[in-house]
């Protein structure tokens, strides 16, 4: 095998761009894009601009669009086009995205930033990179480009050359090129950057190539995501080429990818070589890497091993794509060639298991690719794990296999016979396990795989794996598992019915189990059961699915509890005793229990009062020790409230109150509202079950009101005295609003006296403001030594305010702060600061003064008096709630508060007090760390002038905001102060506005050098403007202009203020500067426009090409400048607006030469015919050259009617001499005007001739009585051509002209004509200077073809003119005798013809018939009447059969015909 044959890497030309047209100066990065293996895209800017897309289907057949463009890009998967053009005069792109093949423009923006660099990431996405950050834009909805990171700073000044993303888009990549070190330039650098989607983060790192790709690591089920990227440094005069390979975001917890590296060996010739790309081949898990030279190396992603290295192309190459089907890639080279490089796949196994030596790399390719080489190594590798019993790693190698050369029969039944461990999974079971996890089985494991689990009874695997095609399908396969059969679960259960009841009862649990539900109702389930009269069987099945105690299992669990009920009641008692069903027939079941003797579950069930008799009744049955009347098993045994209240109304009704009142006492279950009715519309003598109730839940005033209005009186006492004293503020309060005595109510609180709570008796009088009632009872408790703190609170205030001050001396044990606050409720004000004074709550005493009585001097008394600092800090509130702003910030300082910074702060600022503020401050500082204090702090030394104390506070610590002081100073103006901070934070734009402020400009211009802010420049500039220090906004000018959003601002200024000679210095300085755009050569342009006329030609001329055209237009046409204008429009390709220019201020901006240039190219053709009248009016004498020009695009007829208009029109002859090779008829009638009127005859009859497209007739016409020969000899000419025969020989012979009569009678071809001209020879004519004879001869030479022989002897005969006829006759015999010569040898020839034919017919006969001559001869056929026998002349004989193409007949055994 040859080298070439061997290598494992395959180059392929595909296609070279010349062949279908594409010129080599068009084959470069900038113009041509390869965004997948399916299109390239190339951009023409000659011989027109256009865009030709190439499929790569079909690569011969371009597709050519007349597109202007800078740059295209065909999407990776469908015809959809991406377009970018730079907006004129802007740095602006325009973006467009079209549908090709709807024909329809999807989306389009207006980039504000120029592009660098595009390119499709995926085929939804655009990336969009722009000199300092990176965009992608969606190609669907209507979003905008999303900005998604900076670039940073290594990428500055770089060539960008990639952009990509990951599958997940999740990382994205950026990779850029710079010139090299200055050691050695020649070596290109590489940079990249890396940026996180998620984290928002970026990296930068040295690279050429970059590519992402998907990697499964061992033991990880999700894909890791790798970066391949190439470098080549030079450092310490050492070059060092490497490949890495990261996994980026690696998962916690989970195995991750270890990092790569391999070296890259550039041969000595290539030392300057570098990596232009990288593709990753994601069917092989190879990387390709190309460098710009056309070296290719090719290493394996996994390893980072070596694989192959090798030239691939003699031309540098520019472009790569992946060519993802065959896993390999297609590159560009200059000369335009199209190469596609693949993987050899007969070859590579081989190679590097041969060449490299690389045994595990090849098996790993092998598998991977699904490639031959590698048989042998596979074998022995799965004989080797199996050797040393591991296998599952030989289950993963036998299911990896390359092309399947271990998934056989022999496999399997080596893993068959392999004996299973106690508690493994068999070996055979891990083999089909990892065949199912990488695909489908085929057919023989398949079958194997279905024995084992029909054998273990798990069908429902294997439909699942039928589901999900795992497995082939066969005959066998369907033989053994009979896909799709359904058992007949009703028919198997009741066969094992009949043998196995217990059986029975799990199988039908198992189908109860089942997916999608039971295939079988559990009422039949059930009924199948009692069929045979298994209750046991049939109640344990229900027992078991009725569970979940569903609603929608009521009947069945009524059922279950029917049958037992009915054989087995204690079943069904236990059943009832576990509460595990709650949805049953309640009345069905109590019926039951009652027939079954369980009246306890009777009583529980029943809820009406008949059925509760009836049941309650049976005593004998009941247990004895429980009384009769009591049932205290339904009452216990049941928490229903519908029976509680049940009972207690039978109780009721039966007169047992007793028990009344023990059940309303003791039950926890009954309706108490529906108890506490019942018991009130009783009326029981007895009220303690109504008290019970009433007590218990709430019902006090309910209670009150209906011992009270039914007169019982005393329950009310028992109530209040025995029962409940706690509620008997309410009694009162009920008999308070039932206008009960006044007496009772004091006899009721006395009768209590200590037991009574008094807070809540006081709040139930106070409400109904009869409080005066407990006075009495009061001062009685106070009598009696009473500590209680309610007792002593509602004398203090609530009895009599005119005694309020006398109690507060005289008790001591209320409550203080309770009682202040109802003395300031009840504006006892006075009494209340007695009050809080008594206590010692000297800030409740202190707000008193200061809310109620409103006394801050008072206050601030107090305050000295008890010099507490909240005491002080409520003074200091008031003081500044009032204004006095420094009495409440001494205040606050006594106070030591600084919690009320912000508020001072804000009084002290409305007040001007900044000398208070500083000290307020200063305290504060000692407390608190808060920006907004140290920042208020700078404010006040700032506002009195202490700039000392503000240098020496921003140098020590502290957390001043200073950038916001730093702008509030300059806000109030306060510049010295401000100028200290903006120096201190090197905030140098501030700065520099501040030093504007403060008329210190060449600092400012400093400090704006160190801003480096547009905003900040323009600032300073306008500030020097309005200075006049031109020479310092000079240099702030020149950092302005090179932006040109602030250029027209910054041109403005200085013309509003009427500085035009420094605004034009400070522009002309601005064209030598590096960053110098075309807004700066335009501006230029217009203000020489305004006020240099003189340069204004001489800037234009230079800087054509970097000038804003249509902006310098306006300009000019506004200040008249029309020689300048023209040349603008030309340079501009308008030119009907220069045309019209010169037209309309021809006095300046005329110039023949450059006009002959703008007219050829204008497009309104109009101007043509109006530069015709502008040059008539004006420039006459040059009107010929400019139609000259002209010739090709005016209308001849038009021009020739506007000269006749204007009476000029022999002004224009050589222009139309010019033109009458058109044969234009108003042409050619002008100039015939021209000729007949300058009786240039020779001229006239040229142009006759030449040119027919004209009124002949009318020519004729005009000039047939013209007094000169040759112009009527022009006049039977013209009727000569327009076959006026008659006409033009009667006018030839009415001058004499013999001549051209004999000619014209000739070429009329009428034989009348030259007959009657030949007569009018003999008859009419008067000979002069010649004969009749002669004209008769010459008539009869001229008019041969015509004359007939006889009339000319005729004639000649009878005039004695035979001797001058001769000649005639002797042509004529000559001519005739050649005919019949001709005529003679014609037919011979064509009796030649006939023979000949005849000859070749009778040849093809005989050709036909030669078979015939096989035949034995037939005898001779006796002679026709008429015809001799074979002595006759000639030998006739008859034909044969068979002539005429006809076969002779064959003898079929026939016999000899007879004679006639």
């Amino acid at each position: 095998m040859s080298t070439a044959g061997a290598a494992p890497i395959t180059m392929k030309e595909v296609l070279t761009l010349p062949s279908i047209g594409i010129s080599p100066q068009f084959i470069t990065f900038t113009n041509v894009t390869m965004e997948s293996d399916k299109y390239i895209c190339v951009r023409e800017t000659a011989p027109q601009n256009s865009v030709v897309i190439v499929d790569m289907n079909m690569p011969n057949q371009p597709l050519r669009r007349p597109i202007t463009a800078d740059s295209a890009l065909m999407n990776p998967n469908s015809r959809i086009l991406a377009l970018k053009a730079q907006l004129p005069g802007t740095t602006q792109d325009h973006l467009q995205i079209f549908n090709i093949e709807m024909k329809t423009k999807m989306k389009s923006y207006q980039m504000p930033e120029q592009i660098v660099f595009w390119k499709w990431i995926t085929p939804k996405m655009l990336g969009l990179v722009t000199q300092s950050s990176c965009y992608h834009w969606s190609i669907e909805g209507d979003s905008e480009p999303v900005k998604m990171f900076e670039r940073t700073a290594n990428l500055a000044s770089n060539q960008i050359i990639n952009y990509r993303c990951d599958p997940s888009e999740k990382w994205l990549v950026l990779i850029g090129i710079a010139p090299g070190s200055p050691e050695r330039q020649q070596l290109v650098k590489g940079n990249m950057q890396l940026f996180s989607v998620e984290q928002q983060r970026s990296q930068a790192l040295e690279a050429h190539a970059a590519a992402f790709a998907q990697f499964k690591v061992p033991g990880n089920e999700n894909p890791s995501t790798l970066i391949s990227f190439a470098t080549k440094t030079f450092n310490a005069g050492q070059i060092t080429s490497k490949l890495h390979v990261i996994e980026l975001g690696a998962q916690p917890g989970r195995p991750s990818f270890s990092k790569k590296q391999a070296d890259l060996f550039f041969p000595p010739d290539f030392a300057d070589d570098f990596p232009v790309a990288m593709q990753i081949s994601h069917k092989f898990n190879l990387i390709y890497v190309i460098t710009k030279l056309g070296l290719l190396f090719v290493y394996d992603l996994e390893t980072a091993a070596a694989v192959y290295r090798n030239r691939i192309s003699p031309d540098p190459i520019f472009l790569t794509s992946e060519a993802s089907t065959l896993g390999g890639f297609y590159a560009i080279n200059r000369r335009g060639q199209v190469l596609l490089a693949t993987v050899n796949e007969a070859t590579i196994v081989p190679f590097v298991s041969g060449q490299l030596n690389n045994l595990e790399l090849a098996v790993n390719l092998a598998k991977r690719g699904n490639l031959p080489g590698a048989e042998n190594l596979v074998v022995q590798r799965f004989q080797e794990l199996f050797a040393q019993t591991k296998y599952k790693e030989a289950a993963e190698l036998a299911a990896e296999s390359p092309q399947g050369i271990l998934r056989t029969p022999d496999t399997v039944a080596k893993f068959q016979s392999v004996p299973v461990q106690a508690g493994q999974t068999p070996p055979l079971l891990q083999y089909f396990g990892t065949l199912l996890t990488r695909g489908k089985l085929n057919a023989f494991e398949s079958l194997e795989l279905s024995r084992l689990v029909v054998n273990q009874n798990k069908k429902n695997l294997l439909e699942n794996w039928l589901a999900e095609d795992k497995l082939e399908c066969s005959e066998e396969l369907g033989d053994l598992v009979k896909v799709g059969y359904t058992p007949d679960y009703l028919f198997l259960l009741q066969t094992i019915l009949r043998t196995d009841p217990q059986g029975a009862v799990n199988f039908a649990l198992m189908m109860s189990q089942m997916e999608g539900g039971c295939p079988v109702d559990y009422n039949t389930i059930t009924d199948l059961f009692l069929q045979r009269n298994l209750i046991r069987e049939a109640t344990a099945f229900l027992l078991d699915v009725l569970k979940p105690n569903l609603p929608e299992h009521a009947f069945l669990q009524t059922k279950v509890l029917e049958i037992n009920l009915v054989t087995f009641p204690n079943v069904a008692d236990a059943i009832l005793a576990n509460g595990m069903f709650s949805h049953y027939d309640r009345p069905r079941i109590a019926q039951l229990c009652e027939k079954a003797g369980l009246y306890i579950r009777a009583l529980q069930h029943y809820a009406e009062l008949p059925d509760i008799k009836r049941v309650i009744v049976n005593t004998h049955a009941i247990e004895p020790q429980v009384p009769f009347f009591r049932a205290c098993v339904l009452a216990s045994g049941s928490e229903d409230p519908e029976i509680h209240f049940k009972y207690i109304e039978a109780a009721a009704k039966t007169g047992q109150i007793k028990e009344v009142e023990r059940v309303t006492r003791e039950s926890n279950f009954y309706d108490a509202e529906k108890t506490k009715n019942f018991l009130m519309e009783a009326k029981l003598p007895d009220a303690r079950p109504l008290i019970n109730v009433c007590d218990r839940f709430g019902f006090v005033g309910d209670l009150t009101h209906y011992l009270y209005t039914n007169n019982m009186l005393r329950y009310i006492e028992g109530y209040v005295q025995k029962v409940n004293p706690g509620n008997a503020p309410l009694v009162v309060g009920q008999l308070l609003d039932d206008e009960c005595p006044e007496d009772f109510i004091k006899g009721l609180i006395l009768s209590v006296r200590s037991l009574l709570p008094v807070e809540p008796l006081v709040d139930e009088c106070e409400k109904r403001n009869r409080l005066r009632l407990l006075t009495q009872f009061l001062e009685h408790l106070v009598s009696e030594g009473s500590q209680d703190v309610h007792v002593h609170n509602a004398l203090a205030i609530k009895a009599d305010p005119s005694r309020v001050m006398d109690y507060i001396n005289r008790l001591d044990n209320f409550d203080g702060p309770a009682v202040g606050e109802v003395a300031v409720e009840a504006q006892l004000y006075e009494e209340a600061f007695a009050i809080f004074k008594k206590f010692n709550l000297n800030v409740q005493a202190v707000n008193v003064l200061l809310d109620n009585i409103r006394s801050i001097d008072r206050a601030v008394e107090f305050a000295f008096r008890v010099e507490e600092d909240a005491v002080w800090s409520q003074v200091a509130k008031a003081q500044l709630r009032e204004g006095l702003v420094s009495d409440a910030i001494e205040s606050f300082i006594r106070a030591d508060d600084a919690t009320q910074f912000h508020e001072v702060i804000r009084a002290a600022e409305e007040a001007d007090v900044y000398h208070d503020l500083v000290k307020y401050l200063l305290m504060v500082r000692q407390k608190t760390k808060e920006p907004k204090v140290d920042s208020e702090l700078i404010f006040a030394y700032a506002k009195i002038d202490r700039l000392g104390e503000i240098e020496e506070f921003i140098l020590m610590p502290n957390v001043a905001n200073l950038q916001l002081v730093g702008d509030r100073l300059y806000d109030d103006a306060l510049y010295e102060a401000a100028k200290i901070i903006f120096a201190f934070i090197s905030n140098w734009a501030k700065l520099a506005c501040t030093l504007v402020k403060l008329k210190q400009f060449q600092g400012a211009v400093d400090a704006a050098r160190k801003a480096n802010s547009a905003k900040t420049w323009k600032e300073v500039c306008f500030a020097c403007v309005d200075a006049e220090e031109f020479r310092l906004a000079q240099m702030c000018g020149l950092n302005i202009i090179v932006q040109v959003d602030d250029l027209e601002e910054v041109s403005e200024y200085y013309q509003n203020r009427g500085y035009f000679n420094e605004l034009i210095s400070l522009m002309e300085s601005g064209l030598g500067l590096e960053r110098a755009h075309m807004g700066i050569f335009t501006e230029l342009g217009v203000l020489y426009a305004r006020y240099r006329y003189e340069k204004l030609m001489e800037h234009i001329k230079l800087f054509s090409t970097r000038l804003n055209i249509p902006k310098l237009i306006r300009a000019c046409d506004e200040q008249q400048h029309w020689k300048e204008l023209t040349y603008l429009y030309i340079q501009y390709d308008e030119f009907d607006n220069a045309a019209a220019t010169v037209m309309n201020h021809s006095p300046e901006a005329w110039d023949h030469m450059q006009f002959k240039d703008i007219v050829v190219k204008v497009a309104n053709v109009e101007l043509y015919y109006k530069a015709v009248h502008f040059y008539l009016q004006e420039h006459p004498d040059l009107i010929n050259d400019l139609l000259n020009v002209l010739a090709l695009r005016v209308d001849h007829t038009r021009v020739v009617d506007i000269m006749r208009k204007a009476g000029h029109l022999l002004l224009v002859k050589p222009y139309m001499v010019a033109v009458q090779s058109n044969n234009v008829s108003a042409v050619n009638e002008a100039l015939n005007q021209i000729y007949v009127e300058e009786e240039d005859y020779d001229r006239l009859r040229e142009s006759i001739d030449l040119h027919d497209n004209f009124d002949q007739i009318g020519l004729a016409q005009k000039i047939e009585k013209h007094e000169l020969l040759e112009m009527r000899r022009v006049a039977a000419y013209i009727y000569k051509k327009a076959g006026r025969w008659k006409q033009s020989i009667a006018l030839s012979k009415k001058d004499n002209l013999y001549k051209d009569a004999m000619e014209t009678a000739s070429q009329s071809g009428d034989r009348e004509l030259a007959e009657e001209l030949l007569v009018y020879f003999i008859e009419k004519v008067r000979f002069h200077s010649f004969s009749k004879k002669e004209c008769f001869a010459s008539c009869l030479f001229v008019c041969y073809d015509l004359i007939r022989p006889d009339v000319a002897l005729e004639l000649a005969w009878m005039n004695n003119m035979i001797d001058f006829a001769f000649p005639y006759l002797l042509q004529f015999v000559r001519e005739y005798t050649g005919k019949v010569d001709e005529l003679v040898k014609d037919k011979l020839e064509a009796q030649k013809e006939v023979k000949a034919k005849e000859q070749e017919e009778k040849d093809v006969i005989a050709q036909q018939n030669m078979y015939a001559q096989l035949l034995p001869l037939a005898l001779p056929a006796p002679p026709m009447p008429g015809m001799g026998g074979p002595g006759m002349p000639g030998g006739f004989m008859p034909p044969q059969m068979g002539g005429m193409g006809m076969p002779p007949m064959q003898q079929f055994g026939m016999p000899p015909m007879g004679n006639y």
